[in-house]
């Protein structure tokens, strides 16, 4: 479980966020939204231990978060995309492991068939579209199984049928015990719990 308590980011003298408690459960999907320049980046990146100005307390496991992101079990993805332009879907996908099991060969391509992409796995990624290649960085967090994944910007990357099959990839990391938390601008259908960034307060909708 992704425990927050007390929680206040600010940047400067201004005070973007505030959680009295946010509870996120194992293989839960969580959606938090409001409008931009709200903090919502920032609050990722806290619990990914790349923001480290804030009051409160982030335990996952009753475990603080650097704890997590030292052992890579939390992954986070945003608007810049972490991958090879000039190599292939397939080994961007694979880019982590020393060696696949059989079982996670088989669910990439589970995955990949999901998404239509599974007869590209041999295209560079500099040839594929902007959300194919944001296909690719899903994909490729789901198989290392972390304990997080968080989603900034979610409504950002697909259409209305695109962002369908991502949340089928969604549903893949569900079923192994990875929690996702995502950030919108507006509310989006699929989640289990709702948060909305209301006059700086993040409050359960």
């Amino acid at each position: 479980m992704l425990k927050i308590e007390n929680f206040a980011l600010t940047v400067g003298q201004m005070r973007l966020m505030v959680i009295e408690e946010l509870l996120v459960a194992n293989g839960k999907k969580v959606l938090i939204f409001g409008e931009n320049e709200a903090g919502k980046t920032l609050f990722l990146q806290a619990i990914h231990s790349e923001h480290s100005k804030f009051a409160g307390t982030i335990h996952i496991q009753e475990k603080p978060v650097s704890y997590f992101k030292k052992r890579k079990n939390t992954i986070l993805l945003g608007n810049e995309m972490h991958l090879l332009p000039n190599d292939t879907l397939w080994n961007n996908i694979v880019l982590p492991f020393e060696k696949l099991s059989k079982q996670q060969k088989i669910r990439i391509f589970e995955m990949l068939k999901a998404v239509e992409l599974s007869p590209r796995i041999g295209t560079k990624v500099k040839n594929l579209s902007h959300s194919a290649c944001k296909f690719i960085e899903l994909i490729r967090a789901v198989v290392q199984q972390p304990y997080l994944i968080l989603l900034d910007d979610f409504d950002h990357f697909f259409d209305a049928k695109k962002y369908l099959k991502a949340m089928d990839i969604c549903q893949f990391a569900i079923s192994s015990g990875t929690s996702i938390i995502a950030t919108s601008k507006n509310r989006l259908e699929h989640f289990d719990d709702y948060y909305m960034v209301h006059e700086r307060k993040v409050v359960k909708v």
